[in-house]
């Protein structure tokens, strides 16, 4: 296996999760990702997957002798559950759906909402086909039943719905949201990579508090991330097949993120992960290692094959479908991981919750910054699209000028 060029020296011990600033709603938050990820984590290990699935059987058995799983349209195309029954429809997008990304975020919202009654959520899901389809509403309640983390003090600080409609509201607080400019709102995406998740490939569970425009506070839940040793890369079909993946954190003006192994109870003991401790020169263009996917839908990878040849690096270097775990590659990688995400469509608006929170844990930890095509900070106020800004490049600051420069000339060549 290949190892990155300058891989970050090894985080150090942390106890508990390190700045006081924003503490209580970086516990709930964790613990609540942590709640969810066990609930996906277990749906997952149900399903009929590829003979050729990373994914072995575990200890983390399901919930019951099978999770039962909705089609709602007899025409769609969808995958299988081991009980043979289909597990997952299109959503307008085209993108599929299950009962875990249901039951996923009505226990986040439903936990962050009853200790921060004030503040509002912007969510990828809402209950509408739920409410129309009774026998899919039964089973993603009985999904949200039967999910408890083993430690009841943990437990016990995480609300969850009382009922039915009860778990059609929450769900609604996220897919109804609309972000704003001004005050608290919660950013979340109850499973990032659904149709990975479907293969038993890496997907994440995120949480992102945002204040006036800004993040102050992410969460990022890999349920099938190994913990990661020296130098070892995010790789889209190496899991975790006996334990629970791990979690990212960061709080804004920290300095740093907290990374931790996650289980099915309370919080395990988080470490640091710090690259400003990498005290080398900076980047190289030819040193670049790119991160990237080459299934994307919506981006060009045609495009960043042609940036990594104008700066001399190698091409392809870690291929992950899902957005955030693209972010959790640029974190536990070197300061010479780079992403560029080229939108074919020059008027396109990405879904604020693909990108809220792991943006600023990767900031947090280290010299990385993060801008769009034309180096535009990225602007989370303008509701639960980012109008504001087109494209992405996440890179060392050292060399995330020059990355600019190189996509400035790629995209006047294009339009030539």
């Amino acid at each position: 296996m290949s190892r990155p060029n300058n891989p970050p020296k090894p985080p150090h011990p942390l106890k508990g999760s390190g700045s006081s600033h924003l503490s209580h709603e970086r516990l709930i938050a964790q613990l609540a990702v942590q709640r969810a990820s066990l609930l996906t984590k277990r749906v997952q290990q149900t399903l009929d997957l590829p003979s050729t699935s990373p994914i072995p059987s575990t200890p983390l058995t399901p919930t019951g002798s099978s999770i039962p799983w909705y089609l709602n349209s007899a025409s769609a195309s969808a995958q299988t559950h081991n009980n043979g029954r289909r597990c997952s429809v299109a959503k307008p997008d085209a993108s599929p759906v299950t009962i875990a990304d249901f039951a996923a975020q009505a226990l986040l919202i439903s936990a962050i909402h009853s200790a921060f009654p004030e503040d509002s959520f912007v969510g990828e899901e809402d209950s509408y086909s739920l409410r129309a389809d009774t026998d899919l509403t039964l089973q993603v309640w009985e999904l949200i039943c039967a999910t408890k983390l083993d430690d009841e003090k943990s437990e016990s600080l995480l609300a969850r719905p009382k009922d039915i409609e009860e778990m059609f509201r929450v769900i609604d607080l996220g897919g109804k949201g609309k972000g704003g400019r001004k005050g608290r709102f919660w950013a979340l995406d109850p499973i990032d990579g659904t149709s990975a998740f479907l293969k038993g490939q890496q997907y994440a569970i995120s949480l992102a508090l945002i204040e006036d425009g800004q993040e102050v506070l992410g969460v990022l839940g890999c349920p099938n991330l190994p913990s990661p040793s020296d130098g070892q890369r995010v790789e889209e079909n190496r899991t975790d097949g006996q334990g629970m993946g791990v979690m990212i954190s960061a709080v804004k003006g920290d300095g740093y993120a907290v990374l931790r192994e996650m289980g099915s109870g309370g919080l395990k003991e988080g470490r640091r992960i710090d690259k400003r401790r990498d005290h080398s020169k900076g980047v190289e263009l030819k040193d670049l290692h790119f991160v990237d996917s080459l299934i994307s839908p919506a981006t060009s990878s045609d495009k960043v094959h042609e940036l990594a040849l104008k700066a001399g690096a190698k091409y392809p270097g870690t291929e992950v479908y899902s957005s955030h775990m693209r972010y959790a590659a640029m974190v536990l990688g070197g300061r010479e991981y780079v992403q560029a995400r080229i939108p074919y469509n020059k008027g396109a608006a990405w879904c604020l919750w693909d990108h809220a929170g792991s943006q600023l844990i990767y900031k947090e930890s280290g010299t990385g910054k993060v801008t769009d095509l034309y180096g535009k900070e990225i602007y989370f106020g303008t509701g639960r699209k980012l109008t504001g800004n087109w494209g992405l490049i996440t890179a060392d600051e050292s060399v995330h000028g020059k990355v600019q420069g190189l996509v400035t000339e790629l995209l006047a060549k294009s339009s030539d």
